[in-house]
């Protein structure tokens, strides 16, 4: 193990994985490698999984061989589910968890898992609204407005969410 491995931080693999969301390729690799350090350091951390199951649905939006790209997604969603296992009221790993299977194509079958784990967003966010968590929870909103639009008045939650944010 190199010494760039030894010294990872969670922060340092965070920003890798953000760099990778908007479009970075490279940052997509060094983000699984700096998460697969910390998962083997730490194999019961919830969040690092999760950002590492993530980080492996990024390189497989951004492969361009068709057998990478399914590779690469289903490791992703295992680390993804085993995140889940180990924290399932955690807010943010289902957020993620959301994120990355409500936009995977239909051939993976997980359209029940992401309305599964938007739904329970909505119930932890609408247990303790913050700030910081109303960001993240309008686009959850969009996406149940289209996903399940008869079980709940989403924009009106939408609505309260932005207005939280906005201080009023």
């Amino acid at each position: 193990m190199s010494s760039a491995q030894t010294t990872v931080t969670f922060e340092s693999a965070k920003s890798l994985h953000d760099k990778a969301r908007e479009g970075d390729e490279e940052a997509a690799e060094q983000a699984v490698d700096a998460f697969t350090s910390l998962v083997k350091a730490e194999p019961k951390n919830a969040l690092a999984l999760a950002y590492l199951g993530s980080s492996y649905a990024i390189s497989a939006r951004e492969a361009s061989v068709v057998t990478n790209k399914i590779r690469y997604t289903n490791r992703g969603l295992r680390y993804l589910d085993q995140a889940i296992v180990l924290a399932p009221q955690n807010f943010v790993v289902r957020l993620i968890r959301a994120n990355v299977t409500s936009n995977l194509p239909s051939m993976f079958g997980r359209g029940d898992t992401a309305l599964e784990d938007m739904l329970l967003l909505d119930q932890l966010y609408s247990a303790a609204p913050t700030p910081r968590l109303a960001g993240p929870m309008l686009g959850i909103y969009a996406k149940l407005e289209d996903a399940a639009p008869k079980e709940s008045d989403w924009a009106d939650k939408a609505a309260q969410a932005k207005a939280l944010l906005a201080g009023k």
